[in-house]
């Protein structure tokens, strides 16, 4: 009953203020409005005549009564409702007052903390700290159990793989191109024919080459797509084609080739020098074509490199992923600072002209994860209303394959769990490495295929895991 008299009184100043600040706002207004001058004199003591009438009604005062006889009695109001609330005497003076107020407010107080109500203030001090950790503990977990088990059921549809016993891809094509090893495929469809661009390793470098397929599993080299950059140029030590401008993005649309100003494009990455693997610095470079086959590059200097690069990616710039997306093309990439890799992304309206993200890293490594030290080759499709992200994690022993999730492609949210582990392939195909992936949805099989990087007791080639066996 006191805590509603309370919040009356305190309710009763508060319309009061609002009421003289009416006041004071109608008066003026009324003198804009006339457009007369004004004697402020005569004005002043108007509002104060007012102002004056409102307090004395409030303090129980005579209308007339001056400042000096409002004052006390507004204190003598103030202080009759303090007293009620804080257990004093109507005669108590102010210092009795304030002791009983502390110690009112120290029994409130001691309640909320669990203590008793005689405690000091250092006592009730901890207990109250205790208190408030603990329960912005219990949030901070029930926030992350909802967290987690929102992203359980996001990547549910993409767990459980069936893996394929060998590599579909071999280290050693058999093409005529004399790789040692294959790297970063991408697979997309041309009129009916499965196509896709892998990367062959040899002493030199990288170089882009074609395998096709009728059926996803059976794959036959078709040779070099592009090789080394002349001798001095940004991309000499090779080329890894690595996002192709799609029609879709959906994630299981159909892979095909969107032209733009009458092209098909290609973003890739590259190195400056031959003669070992990913010899830094690493940079990206566009290329384009008219009919899918013969591909050529669109400028002589990379499209991103560590020129102008911010901390995180100042030492090499890695495999472009291309999107586009309401109206301007997204880039997303892996950089590396030292021996630490992470996800940014750029955006252009030109293919050639790039912006980065100023809140880049989007994705970051997360201490004792499985992505603690890379965050790397991201591959972006929309499913529904959201995104995906695959991308490759190493931490925790070998590169793993993970997934991400956003609403707006800037700000991503990483399972921490991978999808597939190395190690997966019981044969040792993956022992060590399974990462850098490429999705498509086969329609005639209601199956996703997921090919990868498989590096283990084979070698290295591109293994095969997919959404249902087959």
């Amino acid at each position: 009953m006191e805590d509603q008299k309370k919040k009356s009184e305190w309710d009763e100043w508060k319309d009061i203020g609002q009421k003289i600040e009416q006041l004071i706002k109608q008066e003026i207004k009324q003198i804009a409005k006339s457009g007369k001058p004004q004697n402020w004199v005569e004005t002043g003591k108007k509002i104060e005549a007012k102002i004056r009438s409102q307090m004395a009604k409030a303090a129980g005062a005579h209308p007339d009564a001056n400042w000096i006889e409002l004052g006390k009695t507004a204190e003598d109001r103030v202080k009759s409702a303090i007293s009620k609330w804080a257990g004093a005497e109507k005669d108590d003076d102010w210092i009795t007052i304030g002791k009983k107020t502390d110690a009112k407010i120290r029994e409130q107080i001691a309640n909320v903390a669990g203590v008793e109500a005689g405690s000091d203030w250092l006592e009730i001090g901890k207990k109250f700290s205790d208190k408030i950790k603990s329960k912005i503990t219990d949030w901070l977990e029930d926030d992350e159990k909802t967290r987690r088990k929102r992203l359980d059921q996001l990547s549910e549809p993409y767990r459980n793989w069936h893996y394929y016993p060998d590599f579909v891809v071999h280290p050693s094509p058999r093409d005529g191109l004399n790789f040692s090893s294959v790297d970063c495929p991408l697979v997309w469809k041309l009129n009916d024919q499965w196509q896709m661009w892998y990367t062959g390793f040899d002493v030199r470098g990288y170089q882009t080459a074609l395998a096709v397929s009728d059926d996803l599993i059976n794959w036959e080299p078709r040779g070099l797509v592009m090789g080394f950059g002349k001798e001095g140029a940004f991309d000499y030590g090779g080329v890894t084609f690595g996002g192709a401008l799609f029609e879709s993005y959906d994630i299981k649309a159909p892979r095909t080739l969107k032209k733009w100003n009458n092209k098909y494009w290609v973003l890739y990455g590259c190195y400056p020098k031959q003669g070992g693997y990913e010899i830094r610095p690493g940079a990206q470079g566009a290329a384009w074509s008219e009919d899918a086959v013969n591909w050529y590059r669109a400028s002589d200097y990379p499209i991103l490199s560590i020129k102008g690069a911010s901390e995180w990616e100042k030492d090499c710039i890695y495999q472009p992923w291309l999107l586009e997306y309401e109206g301007k093309f997204w880039n997303f990439y892996n950089a590396a600072n030292g021996a630490i890799e992470q996800t940014g992304v750029a955006t252009s309206t030109d293919m050639l002209t790039w912006y980065r993200y100023p809140g880049n890293p989007i994705v970051r490594n997360r201490l004792g994860g499985y992505d603690e030290k890379f965050c790397s080759d991201p591959k972006v499709f929309q499913d529904g209303d959201h995104w995906v992200m695959f991308y490759f994690g190493v931490g925790r022993g070998g590169a793993h394959i993970m997934i991400a999730f956003s609403q707006d492609l800037l700000n991503w949210e990483s399972h921490p769990e991978p999808l597939y582990k190395a190690g997966g392939n019981p044969s040792g195909l993956d022992k060590t490495y399974a990462h850098k992936v490429s999705l498509v949805y086969n329609d005639q099989n209601d199956t996703f295929y997921m090919f990868y990087c498989a590096v283990g007791e084979k070698g290295r080639g591109i293994g095969l895991i997919t959404s249902k066996p087959i």
